[in-house]
């Protein structure tokens, strides 16, 4: 019994030390620790822009956008029955800070119908904190057959929830 008690304990304590030694990153840090990385939760500001002149259309936007790793994302919008959330891909482009990003998000009249679907293309870059991106984005509105019916660009200021 004391041999088996002894080994508990032994294997409890290893597995301590193995938990103690993990790194547990809610920064930017990469899981190794040497780079920042889009992996976490975003809050996003977006400004819609005209894609000619670059000027400001709107009022700008709040939405939320989380990367996972392994390279999928999730855009969470405020509460709309115009359009579902988003849903997409991400990587790692040139360099170290630099991303690109698509997503599609489905869109429906006041009734609730299904009246086709939007896709965001956006460039980012991660500043050297990795807590802050700057990107760029266009972004295609789909009829239900697919076909491109009106297109827009935007801009977007993010800053990573800690």
């Amino acid at each position: 019994m004391k041999r088996t008690f002894s080994k508990s304990i032994g294997g409890a304590l290893a597995l301590l030390v193995l938990v103690g030694g993990m790194q547990i990153s809610v920064s930017g840090q990469s899981d190794e620790g040497h780079e920042p990385s889009l992996v976490g939760v975003w809050v996003t500001q977006v400004t819609r822009r005209n894609c000619e002149t670059g000027e400001p259309i709107g009022a700008k936007s709040q939405i939320q956008v989380t990367f996972a790793k392994g390279g999928t994302l999730l855009e969470t919008i405020g509460p709309s029955i115009f359009r579902s959330p988003g849903n997409g891909i991400w990587k790692r482009e040139h360099g170290w800070n630099e991303y690109s990003f698509a997503e599609r998000f489905m869109r429906f009249d006041a009734a609730g119908s299904f009246t086709g679907s939007g896709v965001v293309r956006a460039a980012l870059t991660l500043d050297e904190t990795g807590d802050h991106y700057t990107s760029t984005a266009t972004n295609d509105v789909l009829d239900v057959n697919g076909n491109v019916i009106a297109s827009g660009c935007a801009t977007s200021v993010s800053t990573r929830f800690q």
